[in-house]
Formats: C-alpha cells, sequence, structure tokens
C-alpha cells in the first residue's frame, strides 16, 4: 500500500488545461477514460473499448461507484476525473489502483495454491514469498493494469488444471483471456494438457467453461464482436507501422526479456533455481506449468516490447518453478528471496519520493516563455498544455542539429540511447537550466539499471531541462 499514489500530475490549472489526465504510468488513464463514458444508471455499462480485453474494467467499474456512492471523491468520480479537481482526482487514481492490489494480493494466494499442488505446502509458501517480493509484480499491482488480472487467472486455471478441475480450469481460462487477449498463448497448452486423456466429456466441459468466461468477462462480444475484432486488428496495424529501426528482432526481444526477468521480476538467484525447477518438471514428465511458461514466453514476441508488465503472468508460474528448485533448503531460498525484496523496497523509496516530472515542472513554467516550443519526448511527463508550449522535435526520434531547438528536455526512460549527434549538440550548444532524479538506492539488486526497460522508471525518471544559448 505504500506509495499507492506515485506518479500523479498535480492538480493545477496549467495541467487541467493541457487536457491530459494520464499518470506518469502511461495508459492507466486507458482504463479510467473509456469507464467514465458508461452510465450504469441506465444500465451502459459498456467500455467501448477492446484493446485488452473487458474484464478487468468490470472490476474497477463498480469499485468507482461504490467509492462514490459512499462519498470518497467529493462528487461524481467522473467529475474528479475530468475537471482534475483535487484531492478527488487523486482518489479515483488510488481507488482504482486497489482493484490491481485486491487482484494481487489473490494472486499470491493463489500461487501458494499451485505450488502446493506441484510440490507440496514448503514450495507453495516458497512460491508465494518470491511472488509477494517480486519488484515487477510489487510495481504493477500500484499501477491500473490489466495484466496483474491475467496473471492472478492463469495461475487459477493451472491450479485447477493440475487437480483435474475441467470446469474451474476452463472458467479461469476464459475470464484471463478476456482481462488480456495475450492470455491465450498461455491458457492454450494449459487445457490441452488437463483435458489429455479424461475423454470426450471432460474436454466438453472444458470449452463450455472456457465459453463461459468469456461471456463473464467479456459480454459484449455477444453484440459487439465485430468491433472488438476491429480494435485487435486496429492494434495489430499499429504495431507493424513502427519503424522497423526501432523494433528488436525476436533474438533481441526475447533475450532482453530475458535478462529483464531475471533482474526485475524473479531476481537472479530465483531466476536460475526457476530454470533448475522447469528442468525437474519436466524430467517427472509434469509438463504443464513448464508448457504454460512456454506459452507466455511466445507471447512475448507479438507484442514487440520488452516491456516489465509483459511478463507479469509469467511471474507466478516462474515462483512455483524456483520453489521447486528449492525444495528443503530454507537457506537457499531466503537468499533468493533477498534480492527481489531489495529490489522491491528501492521501488517503494521512488514510489513515496517526489517524482522528477513534478519537479521540473514549475521551473519550465518559470524558465521557458509561453509559445516557446519545447522538444522533449512525450507530452504527458510532465504533462504541459500544448497551446501554451508546443511540442517541438523528439530528441529520440529526430535529428536536433539540422534545426536546434531553443527548449529541449530529456529523460532517461527510453531504454534505447539518444543519438549521439543530439547529445553532443546539448553538450556543446546548451545551457542545464534543471535537473532532477531520485536518489538511487540498493542498485545492486537489479544490477543497475543500465538497458531497464521503461515501465521500470516511470517511478523515477530523470528529468533535464536545456536552454540553447
Amino acid at each position: 500500500m505504500a506509495g499507492i499514489g506515485w506518479g500523479l500530475p498535480p492538480a493545477t490549472p496549467h495541467v487541467a488545461a493541457s487536457d491530459l489526465r494520464c499518470s506518469y504510468a502511461f495508459d492507466e488513464d486507458d482504463v479510467l477514460t473509456p469507464l467514465s463514458f458508461t452510465n450504469p444508471a441506465r444500465g451502459d455499462l459498456d467500455p467501448r473499448d477492446y484493446h485488452w480485453g473487458t474484464f478487468h474494467f468490470e472490476l474497477v467499474l463498480p469499485v468507482l461507484e461504490a467509492a462514490e456512492a459512499l462519498g470518497v471523491f467529493g462528487g461524481p468520480w467522473r467529475q474528479a476525473y475530468y475537471n482534475l479537481v483535487s484531492p478527488g482526482f487523486e482518489r479515483v487514481y488510488i481507488v482504482a489502483r486497489l482493484v490491481s492490489v485486491a487482484t494481487a494480493l489473490a494472486g499470491i494466494i493463489a500461487v501458494f495454491l499451485l505450488g502446493r499442488e506441484a510440490a507440496g505446502a514448503g514450495a507453495g509458501l516458497w512460491a508465494a514469498l518470491l511472488l509477494a517480493v517480486s519488484p515487477a509484480h510489487v510495481l504493477t499491482s500500484a499501477q491500473i493494469r490489466v495484466d496483474v488480472t491475467m496473471a492472478t487467472l492463469v495461475t487459477l486455471a493451472a491450479w485447477c488444471g493440475l487437480r483435474g478441475r475441467m470446469f474451474s480450469t476452463g472458467l479461469a481460462a476464459g475470464l484471463a483471456v478476456t482481462a488480456k487477449y495475450s492470455a491465450v498463448f498461455m491458457v492454450t497448452p494449459m487445457l490441452l494438457l488437463a483435458v489429455w486423456g479424461r475423454g470426450r466429456r471432460a474436454a466438453g466441459r472444458a470449452a463450455a467453461s472456457v465459453v463461459l468466461g468469456c461471456l463473464i468477462g467479456q459480454p459484449y462480444l455477444l453484440v459487439r464482436s465485430a468491433e472488438m475484432i476491429a480494435k485487435v486488428e486496429e492494434s495489430v496495424a499499429r504495431y507493424r507501422e513502427t519503424p522497423q529501426r526501432f523494433v528488436p528482432s525476436r533474438t533481441e526481444l526475447l533475450a532482453r526479456h530475458g535478462a529483464n526477468l531475471a533482474r526485475f521480476s524473479l531476481g537472479v538467484p530465483a531466476a536460475l533455481l526457476a530454470l533448475y525447477g522447469l528442468s525437474r518438471m519436466m524430467r517427472d514428465r509434469k509438463w504443464l506449468i513448464p508448457a504454460a511458461v512456454a506459452g507466455g514466453v511466445a507471447s512475448l514476441v507479438p507484442l514487440l516490447w520488452p516491456l516489465l508488465r509483459y511478463q507479469v503472468p509469467l511471474a507466478p508460474l516462474l515462483a512455483v518453478a524456483a520453489a521447486v528448485g528449492i525444495g528443503r533448503r530454507r537457506t537457499l531460498g531466503a537468499a533468493a528471496a533477498i534480492v527481489p525484496l531489495a529490489a522491491s523496497l528501492a521501488q517503494v523509496h521512488y514510489m513515496r519520493s517526489p517524482h522528477p516530472a513534478n519537479q521540473v515542472l514549475p521551473v519550465i513554467l518559470r524558465a521557458t516563455p509561453p509559445g516557446a516550443p519545447i522538444a522533449r519526448l512525450t507530452p504527458e511527463m510532465p504533462p504541459l498544455d500544448r497551446k501554451v508550449y508546443p511540442m517541438g522535435l523528439n530528441p529520440l526520434l529526430d535529428d536536433l542539429p539540422r534545426d536546434p531547438p531553443a527548449w529541449v528536455l530529456i529523460t532517461d526512460l527510453p531504454d534505447l540511447p539518444y543519438p549521439p549527434g543530439n547529445l553532443d549538440l546539448l553538450a556543446a550548444r546548451y545551457d542545464q537550466v534543471a535537473e532532477f532524479r531520485s536518489r538511487r538506492i540498493l542498485a545492486w539488486a537489479t544490477l543497475g539499471e543500465a538497458g531497464a526497460p521503461h515501465d521500470w522508471k516511470y517511478t523515477h525518471a530523470s528529468m533535464t531541462l536545456y536552454r540553447r544559448r
């Protein structure tokens, strides 16, 4: 719960005029904004955004409505959100994030059950501990994200599959897919292995319950299936339009995901134990968890980017595998848990510290004359009114020396290096007006931050403002 209100821009007139309502964990507003279009009083619960799946939306909406009825926001939550009314605006984000916290806690219980079923109560406890201290899990659960809900449901499906409960396995699998479509890569091999050798009746029960889970998690599938398909196709087309120079090869993508899993999700010791545990499972012909992990790895390829949240559904299964690797060696388990615990404590420290984007915002408003374009990476960090400070060139994508801008705002958020020519220009022809960065702590736990995925740095991205001489 510490730091649950992190990464929110200040509720000031300038920020309100920016028309941006996102936090510094980009895309959280892509859940809140569609939900604001619903009208529960008239029976309209359709968010009309089918980019990920709608089950997590279904969880968040009634919680927001209930909090509004209890007076948490001091008025309608939609008004607090759109008009940037403090403290209601901040409370909207906190309440919606609490849904992620609840699903994350449910995921810890689910991974205990899965670990106990796979290798006994001791393995269940170790798996629950490793997931509880996983920095990726901690960070994502403090955001409005569909990924934690998907991870919990995938874990439940695996547990039910190991127990031979076909209906429950299919139901959890269907709900997981409607939390986020990429779950299909993980639940499909699990379902096939769960029904293998059980006959047609068991397969039929599983298939029927998958359909039921999909309809519960995405009920408007019955009447808006064409729109949902079109939204998915639009997302795929947008991915394909990405310039190839910014798209890593599949080999590089999977290598970066592997490194990030070890550094930012499990910790290097637990990652090595997970590999050992998976090998033991396969040696013992216990295929369900290894098959789900393989499906999860395959799901990373079409997503193109090595983002940390894409790995979250793998974390519970790998925690169970690591627990199998730990066995009865308690000292080894404690050592494996210390590394991710340290990284999680670092993230909590960053969440509770002033965000560099909020620190640089008043400096920009004081130092930069209105009407001056500012070359910057994104409009959201910090949220500037683009009518006052138009978007300038992109210092990561554009060639600044061709037309040197008067003002440049640099952040270390990207996981790609800035063009050397742009950095040389800043060093030679610009004065540094201000720089803000959170004090790094316990960096040894992640082997530093070189090459860290950019969503790891959402909590503490540095901000540096330059002025041309």
